[in-house]
């Protein structure tokens, strides 16, 4: 039997771009459509499609200015759109193996109830893409880590007693707030799908927070985390210049 590597190539990864000559030819006119001002008061990363992953697309985003514009080719055609950081309502981040998603629910109509939602997939080797993304979205300095935000206020020590999964990967409550008080933990056993006489844990976790409420929920090797009930979302800082 033949075993196919579905694992991503180097040439497949998200990449910074760094000036506007590296901008895809396809994705060129909409991206200067885009932007308010000029290429430095934006990063912007471009994805290509993952060959050997069935759904990938290829797409491109550029943040700044209070603003996201999310670039995406649909069989040769560009689908653009363009969001201010006042219109998102909830952002979710995904983690399974070799993927990784940041998903954005936004209002398209302020005054209509309905969200639109933005997917951006990536490769986790290239977090550190997306991570300032995240944290720019939340409102937070580009170069924010949870885990150093943490040494104030540590996370509580009888979350550890009950899950020390639900302890390690809440560190990302510390985007909503700087100190974890009440939160609610649930889990539940399963059999494997595949495994009927293995049992796994299914783990949810709520933490309200300061400028928000943050989820998370853990099963096998899934990782969802939820930023949701977001304040202060105009809060959307000034880019560092590099």
């Amino acid at each position: 039997m033949i075993v196919v590597d579905k694992r991503p190539t180097m040439a497949e990864w998200p990449v910074r771009i760094w000036a506007m000559e590296e901008i895809p030819e396809i994705f060129d006119l909409e991206a200067r459509k885009s932007m308010k001002g000029t290429f430095n008061q934006y990063h912007m990363v471009y994805s290509p499609i993952r060959r050997t992953a069935p759904d990938s697309f290829e797409y491109m985003f550029g943040y700044g200015e209070g603003e996201i514009f999310y670039l995406k080719n649909e069989k040769n055609k560009v689908r653009r759109t363009v969001l201010k950081c006042s219109q998102i309502e909830e952002i979710y981040t995904q983690r399974e193996l070799l993927n990784a998603k940041i998903i954005v629910k936004y209002k398209a109509d302020l005054q209509d109830g309905e969200l639109e939602t933005l997917e951006f997939p990536y490769i986790p080797s290239v977090y550190y893409l997306y991570d300032p993304f995240l944290n720019w979205m939340l409102g937070l300095d580009q170069e924010f880590v949870p885990a150093l935000a943490e040494q104030e206020h540590p996370r509580p020590e009888k979350l550890y007693k009950e899950s020390p999964v639900m302890y390690n990967y809440v560190l990302a409550a510390y985007r909503l707030g700087d100190c974890i008080g009440d939160y609610k933990y649930t889990s539940e056993q399963h059999r494997h799908k595949w495994m009927p006489w293995k049992k796994v844990v299914e783990e949810w976790l709520e933490v309200p927070m300061s400028r928000g409420t943050f989820t998370l929920h853990s099963l096998e090797y899934l990782t969802e985390c939820g930023y949701l009930e977001l304040r202060n979302k105009n809060a959307a800082v000034q880019l560092k210049k590099q």
